[in-house]
């Protein structure tokens, strides 16, 4: 017990060690390191936790989402994070209750008994995908979260992937999709198409495992239709193409639904010049036919298999297995597996040829799809 008690206490100064370095920047972790270190970290603290902990953390978990809407709404993380040094309670003694709530959970630094400042935690909360996807959620996904229960009761809690109604539905008293739904809600689908331009700052992308120039660029020219992205938003993967092969010959296009085309036009995204962008629906036959690769990330996981054949299972990561049951509350559609692939895609005619995963903690991966 002894020997258990010193160990505890060498581990414990090893990792308060290290996060000072991360957090100094001191530290030489990859990406993928820093990922295993966390997620290790992560299940460390899970497995230390008495049943009243657990209970505590679950059933608390649903304040956090409200609170950091409010830190974005009232811009306390951005005036923190404007701070050179940092600031006392009598600067924010209005937000006082607030934060002590934020230093509880990380939001915020208490450096002392009456001063806070701002950590990476803060200024995270100050870029445009962390205010996007908070008020997107709060306004949007949580509703469908919080009815799941009931939703699921109601259904025998049977898979409802590919039926025509799902916990978001109920919410709204409505038959419309999530999609035809957003076209009509411009604040809502402007907070939307915000949080997928940023969510995935500072992570790799798929230009960073595929060699662009060898699997589809041999050979092309300058009216060659290289590269097509389908519901693409605001075109960040187009963009980030362009900025990998900046003199690669060949059209690169993005394709959405008419009102994300729109906002596409009259305010693009730094760099978007020289892509063409196109109002289209993917359920519709396509006008532009012909090009050497259709890009469909993080699309057909909005949608069924009987829908998606319209174009011709232990350790999941929690971020994926938190992806799937929201795709189930909002879009009766679901994250799948290989094995999903591999059925989905015989359907259409297809088969797949080469996988290349780029992020772990996401399991995000490129997987090609040829003719069989």
């Amino acid at each position: 017990m002894a020997s258990q008690a010193a160990d505890a206490v060498t581990l414990t100064n090893k990792i308060e060690t290290l996060i000072d370095e991360v957090q100094s920047k001191a530290t030489s972790l990859s990406e993928d390191d820093r990922y295993r270190v966390s997620e290790a970290a992560r299940k460390l603290s899970m497995g230390l936790e008495t049943p009243g902990d657990t209970v505590l953390r679950v059933t608390s978990s649903p304040l956090q989402l409200p609170l950091a809407c409010i830190g974005v709404e009232t811009r306390l993380f951005e005036v923190l994070s404007e701070i050179d040094s940092t600031a006392t309670i009598a600067e924010l003694a209005e937000r006082k209750r607030l934060l002590r709530y934020y230093q509880a959970f990380g939001f915020v630094s208490q450096p002392g008994d009456d001063a806070y400042s701002a950590n990476d935690m803060t200024r995270a909360m100050t870029s445009p995908a962390a205010r996007a996807s908070t008020l997107f959620s709060l306004d949007t996904v949580v509703l469908a979260f919080n009815i799941l229960p009931q939703f699921l009761g109601e259904t025998g809690y049977a898979d409802i992937s590919g039926s025509n109604r799902c916990p978001w539905n109920s919410v709204y008293h409505i038959q419309e999709d999530f999609w035809t739904w957003l076209q009509k809600h411009p604040l809502h689908l402007q907070r939307y198409l915000s949080y997928l331009q940023n969510y995935r700052f500072g992570l790799p992308s798929f230009v960073d495992v595929v060699n662009i120039e060898q699997e589809i660029a041999l050979g092309s020219t300058d009216s060659t239709v290289l590269f097509m992205d389908l519901g693409g938003a605001m075109g960040h993967n187009c963009i980030a193409l362009r900025r990998k092969y900046p003199k690669l010959p060949g059209r690169i296009v993005l394709q959405d639904l008419p009102d994300v085309i729109e906002r596409v036009k009259t305010n693009p995204l730094p760099d978007f010049e020289g892509i063409e962008a196109e109002a289209y629906d993917f359920f519709t036959p396509r006008p532009l036919k012909g090009a050497r690769a259709y890009y469909l990330s993080s699309l057909l996981h909005d949608w069924p298999d009987h829908k998606c054949v319209v174009l011709p299972e232990r350790g999941t990561p929690w971020r994926a297995a938190q992806s799937d049951l929201a795709m189930l509350s909002i879009y009766y559609a679901g994250e799948r597996s290989y094995a999903d692939w591999v059925t989905l895609l015989g359907k259409a005619g297809l088969k797949i040829s080469k996988v290349w995963e780029y992020t772990e903690r996401f399991k995000e991966s490129v997987t090609v799809a040829v003719l069989k």
